[in-house]
């Protein structure tokens, strides 16, 4: 694992350790106190042991987080499903998210975050990172792979109909059009 060595506390000191290493002198002017100097001493820290200041690296972390969402119930249509009281009935879906860290660790530190990790970076394959979206309408991406904006196309194309009637131009794809264009796209 690699890191940028960034990480940094500043610790007020008197002007007697002016001339420590380390130690910065901060000058500034507070309206009606004048001009204020200030000493402080720099030093790079190990966020989990608060205590090694050597070989201290700044390292950024990408960490899959389960999270809840709380979205409209929709029908096969991928119209909301409506309560009693005519609001739209909601429901909870868990997903992964990727939640990034940044963590300042010494020597020591990083050798224990690579054991920890061992086991599972040993049966896993490196990654590319993501594309960074630029804006504008991303097709729904499916478990299964199936590009909604895919199905969608083929379902008018063909002029594909479930319960007689035909696939929406927005809102969620029904699970019968996606079973459909899967069946179509077999081979």
């Amino acid at each position: 694992m690699k890191g940028t060595q960034v990480a940094t506390n500043a610790n007020p000191v008197d002007a007697s350790r002016k001339d420590e290493e380390g130690v910065r002198e901060v000058n500034t002017h507070i309206p009606g106190v004048g001009d204020v100097t200030a000493y402080f001493l720099v030093e790079t820290v190990d966020d989990v042991d608060q205590k090694t200041k050597e070989d201290v690296q700044t390292l950024k972390l990408s960490v899959p987080v389960e999270a809840e969402e709380e979205v409209e119930e929709l029908d096969a249509e991928g119209d909301p499903v409506k309560n009693e009281d005519g609001s739209t009935k909601l429901k909870t879906e868990t997903y992964w998210k990727t939640v990034h860290y940044e963590v300042d660790l010494g020597q020591a530190s990083r050798e224990k975050l690579e054991k920890a990790l061992a086991p599972f970076l040993k049966n896993a394959r490196e990654a590319q990172a993501p594309a960074v979206a630029r804006g504008g309408y991303k097709p729904q991406a499916l478990p299964s792979g199936v590009d909604t904006a895919a199905v969608r196309k083929w379902a008018v194309d063909n002029n594909i109909k479930v319960d007689g009637k035909g696939i929406n131009d927005k809102g969620r794809v029904p699970a019968a059009f996606i079973e459909k264009y899967e069946e179509a796209h077999k081979g």
